[in-house]
């Protein structure tokens, strides 16, 4: 193919060699992911992953270095199905009003389809606290969550100087919106009676997407008597 330059360039199918190290990765990240959606990070054997993948132990670090590189590959597997979801909630077509609903919605979905990766990425290590302080897998969830209420706050921002919502502070919303709907999906996976049923999660939401949506509007205001401000 013609590049501006004059140059051409030639793009080569996948070797042999290639095709079976993308093959080995994916079994390997099949497996991975059956063992760690159902064990846990630390309750998973590497040992075990290499043997539901039909591979040398030695491949699993060839391809990803160590068994916190082979749960951080997950991670972000689980990060770009989100993505997905989260990218067309903040569609620039919508208002950012209409941003705001979306989002909330979109992160049902994404945990009805994919609870497992919703699990992931709420708490990484579900099975017990991570050791190590300075740990990649937490750092990289945590990068996630910064993002995801940096463009909250944003559609908040914007929201406000649209003249769709009441005026707050952008960013203690934004905190307050995730917070909630990580926290209500959450009560989802609990064992015990304080556990959301999965027929209930809707509607629980509704409500709280109702609360929300009164809270930010200009209606909502509050005199410090605890009376509507006229």
């Amino acid at each position: 193919m013609a590049t501006g330059e004059g140059r051409s360039t030639v793009t080569h199918p996948p070797s042999r060699s290639d095709r079976r190290k993308a093959a080995t990765a994916a079994a390997i990240m099949k497996a991975a992911e059956r063992h760690f959606l159902d064990k846990g990070f630390h309750g998973t054997k590497i040992e075990d992953v290499a043997t539901n993948a039909e591979v040398a132990t030695g491949s699993i670090y060839v391809h990803f270095g160590s068994k916190e590189g082979l749960y951080l590959a997950l991670i972000e597997r689980a990060l770009r199905v989100e993505e997905g979801y989260l990218a067309a909630a903040f569609d620039p077509a919508k208002t950012p009003g209409e941003q705001l609903i979306a989002a909330g919605d979109a992160y049902l979905r994404f945990y009805v389809e994919h609870p497992g990766y919703f699990r992931m990425l709420a708490f990484p290590y579900f099975d017990t606290r991570p050791k190590a302080k300075a740990d990649p897998v937490a750092a990289r969830v945590a990068q996630l969550a910064e993002a995801q209420v940096t463009r909250l706050a944003r559609a908040i921002g914007d929201a406000v100087e649209a003249g769709q919502i009441r005026r707050v502070d952008p960013w203690r919303a934004a905190k307050f919106m995730w917070g909630a709907w990580v926290g209500v999906i959450s009560l989802n996976l609990r064992p015990d009676r304080l556990r959301i049923k999965d027929d209930e999660l809707a509607s629980v939401l509704e409500e709280g997407r109702a609360m929300i949506t009164f809270g930010l509007s200009e209606c909502s205001r509050v005199s410090p008597a605890g009376s509507g401000a006229g």
